[in-house]
């Protein structure tokens, strides 16, 4: 009797043949890619198993969830944010880890939406970027509650400047979206907005709410700047403050 061959066995789950060929690096590397192609909203480990030429239940296997894996991306874009501890003065080096993240995001600004707005994010930011911003403002003279205050303060302005300067452009009709707000922008009436109308040449698309490009092609370095010196100075009044009560 003739034997038949043995049908295949169906492909499971799990570490993929070859034994190590596929890594959690290797996983964000290619999320991370395809984040900057195509934005947050079209991320999905669908997506990203189907770049690898793998199972989504593979991804799985080496990064348990979605979130998981966001939380990896956001690692892999602040992993050299931190600027070296013990080397600079505490407003110099808060000066430099505002502009290290900056330029990190600006090189993948489809992913400043979700360090600044999506709590995922924390699960593998730098424990070291924590650790320096804490030492830089117990330098500067903050215990207790205050050093809360101020951390937080740190964190937001760091995040929130970059998240609003690179938010994302609609993923649909992108131009007649960006010249209907240009055409709002340079009608509005002087009577009902005189301040603004008087700045507007200064304003239009160089600040925020009133902008039709994002930081990508129409970055904000100046403001950028100004922003740093606000917040140091910012904290050194309020370390002075301290000191009186």
């Amino acid at each position: 009797m003739k034997k038949t061959a043995a049908e295949p066995k169906p492909k499971t789950a799990g570490r993929p043949a070859g034994g190590g060929a596929l890594s959690k690096r290797r996983i964000a590397e290619v999320a991370l890619a395809h984040i900057d192609e195509f934005g947050l909203g079209a991320f999905s480990m669908r997506e990203i198993a189907a770049r690898l030429g793998v199972y989504p239940a593979t991804v799985h296997w080496h990064v348990s969830t979605r979130e998981a894996l966001l939380a990896e991306v956001a690692a892999m874009v602040m992993a050299d944010v931190t600027p070296p501890p013990g080397k600079l003065a505490w407003q110099e080096w808060i000066a430099q880890l505002f502009r290290r993240c900056r330029a990190a995001v600006r090189r993948h600004p489809n992913v400043a939406q979700l360090l600044g707005a999506q709590l995922v994010s924390n699960g593998s930011l730098p424990t070291e970027l924590v650790e320096g911003v804490l030492a830089a403002l117990v330098e500067a003279g903050f215990e207790g509650q205050p050093l809360l205050e101020a951390y937080n303060c740190v964190i937001a302005a760091m995040l929130g400047f970059v998240t609003m300067e690179f938010s994302p452009l609609p993923s649909d009709n992108t131009q007649a979206w960006a010249e209907e707000l240009r055409e709002r922008v340079h009608t509005i009436r002087p009577l009902d907005h005189p301040v603004l109308t008087r700045n507007l040449p200064l304003l239009a698309n160089q600040a925020f709410i009133v902008r039709w490009d994002n930081g990508s092609t129409v970055p904000l370095d100046s403001s950028f700047e100004r922003h740093i010196q606000i917040v140091i100075d910012g904290l050194e009044a309020f370390a002075r403050r301290l000191v009186k009560t």
